[in-house]
């Protein structure tokens, strides 16, 4: 540990990594650089702004067999979000990254590619969401590529960071798995990224200590994570209501303005808009119970193919412990859709296959947001556009949905109509006569994802398919002598049919029940 006193404000100062270069002063906020058993003052850096994180400095984890302490953290700005990198020293002399993305946890450490590795590494602007890489045996795809500003920092950092410095990143998934190709410095090294390799977490999992508490967070942040902040649209000067630490994107219900929250003065990042009211099924602050826990709709988006054919909803609710889901409604049939942390597995003939399941490409088309209201924890706008593939096993589905700049994976499973009333506590939804759209999409379509979002949509019954009829055409063929002799052979024929029907029986009974 290397102690020292800040050379603005006189303030004691530690480096307790020896991997640190750099610090923050949480007193003056200046940005010291180490310079051996001194350091020089670079200029200031601004203070984090609350994102009602339980991480904190001091924080204590486990990852692995190796524990953890965060040290610093570096805030992260792009054009639809933000985002934290927590900088974690371990107890071996090693450090990485805990990143804090709307709740949704990874770890990463630095990794050395061999001569080989090294020279597969792509260069930034050649990537593309689906992009493939190869690494350690196993073949990741891009999934997020982002250049983002730094906004904000604190305590110990093991590289040098400064006003307008810029973070060039690109995400890699392999089912629970990251790659993470970072190009800050790639101009000082001829062009190669700094590779980081881990994986996706829960907290909990992290067995983490010095956690901060709901209390502790309404101290620094003045009220409790979910509380409503009424505010005036910088637009049109309508009260709008914000979920703070929740959801920073409002979009005004009176002029379709969309308002950035995040800072302490809301401001405008899309112009007011004259669109059309439209009814919903369900209204925002709409409550209801799934696995137990409530959940309130805070944002509604419809969305249609760009043709203009078919056209859906999609209704963001949120839980303060369990996050985020989707409820979809689509032709008077609903869906509930959850974002998936760990990516399913591609065959090589385009199968996706997970948890022994085998799902099969249904349907490909294009989503675009037509309208918007409410509250979003990303900034979504009319207009927005994504590529959605569906791929089907029974009544469930898995969605792959591709934007400019990221690739989010999801997966959806019917609700009945009766199951969405009594959920929401709204009687009339039981008929399925709400009006979701004017036009409603086929059952096979989904809708938009993105940051912690997701993909949904409607889905009929199907059970398995023709099978069994055909099994049964096959066995009544073969044993047709037998049909008709009355004997114990007629007997072990029809046990034989019941037996094929057997599955679709139990499967549909099962189903039912589940909706």
């Amino acid at each position: 540990m290397f102690s020292t006193s800040c050379p603005q404000c006189g303030a004691p100062l530690e480096f307790r990594s020896a991997a640190a270069v750099m610090a923050v002063c949480g007193s003056c906020r200046s940005t010291l650089l180490k310079h051996g058993e001194a350091v020089e003052r670079l200029g200031e850096m601004a203070s984090v702004f609350e994102d009602y994180s339980p991480l904190q400095l001091g924080a204590t984890g486990r990852y692995q067999t190796r524990t953890f302490t965060l040290l610093g953290r570096i805030q992260l700005r792009y054009d639809a979000g933000y985002w934290s990198e927590w900088y974690a020293s371990f107890d071996d002399g090693t450090f990485g990254w805990l990143s804090d993305a709307s709740g949704q946890y990874a770890v990463t450490t630095q990794r050395v590619p061999d001569a080989s590795e090294l020279a597969a590494l792509p260069r930034f602007d050649s990537l593309s969401p689906g992009t493939p890489f190869e690494f350690e045996g196993k073949r990741y795809l891009a999934s997020d590529i982002r250049t983002a500003q730094c906004v904000g920092g604190e305590g110990e950092l093991p590289f040098r960071v400064g006003e307008g410095w810029q973070a060039r990143v690109a995400d890699f998934r392999y089912e629970d798995r990251f790659i993470t190709l970072d190009y800050a410095d790639a101009d000082q090294q001829n062009g190669q990224p700094t590779v980081y390799s881990g994986e996706s977490v829960e907290l909990a999992d992290l067995a983490c200590q010095g956690l901060r508490d709901e209390a502790q967070i309404r101290e620094t942040a003045g009220r409790y994570r979910g509380e409503l902040k009424a505010f005036g649209c910088p637009s049109c000067g309508a009260s709008l209501d914000c979920p703070v630490g929740v959801a920073d994107y409002v979009i005004c219900g009176s002029c379709h303005a969309g308002v950035d929250c995040s800072a302490e003065q809301a401001t405008l990042f899309s112009k007011k808009r004259t669109l059309e009211t439209i009814e919903t099924a369900l209204p925002l602050g709409a409550s209801a119970t799934f696995d137990g826990a409530k959940y309130t709709v805070l944002g509604l988006m419809r969305c249609r193919t760009p043709d203009g054919e078919y056209s859906w909803d999609e209704y963001l609710l949120h839980n303060l412990d369990r996050g985020f889901l989707w409820q979809v409604h689509s032709e008077g049939r609903w869906e509930r859709v959850d974002v998936l942390n760990r990516w399913p597995m591609m065959s090589q003939r385009g199968q996706v296959l997970d948890d022994g399941k085998t799902y099969r490409e249904s349907e490909r088309y294009e989503s675009e947001v037509i309208y918007v209201a409410g509250a979003f924890n990303w900034r979504v706008q009319v207009g927005d556009r994504t590529s959605i593939t569906d791929f089907a096993w029974r009544d469930f589905k898995m969605t792959r949905e591709e934007s400019s700049n990221e690739i989010v994976w999801s997966s959806a499973k019917p609700l009945s109509n009766s199951k969405v009333a009594d959920r929401f506590g709204m009687p009339e939804l039981k008929g399925g006569a709400a009006k979701p759209s004017k036009q409603a999409k086929p059952a096979s379509k989904a809708a938009k994802a993105g940051n912690g979002k997701s993909s949904k949509s409607g889905h009929a019954t199907v059970g398995f398919g023709p099978w069994p009829w055909i099994a049964t055409f096959l066995m009544a063929f073969v044993n047709f002598g037998r049909l008709f002799e009355f004997d114990g052979s007629t007997v072990l024929v029809i046990i034989g049919i019941v037996a094929l029907w057997a599955p679709e029986w139990i499967w549909r009974a099962f189903h039912e029940e589940s909706r």
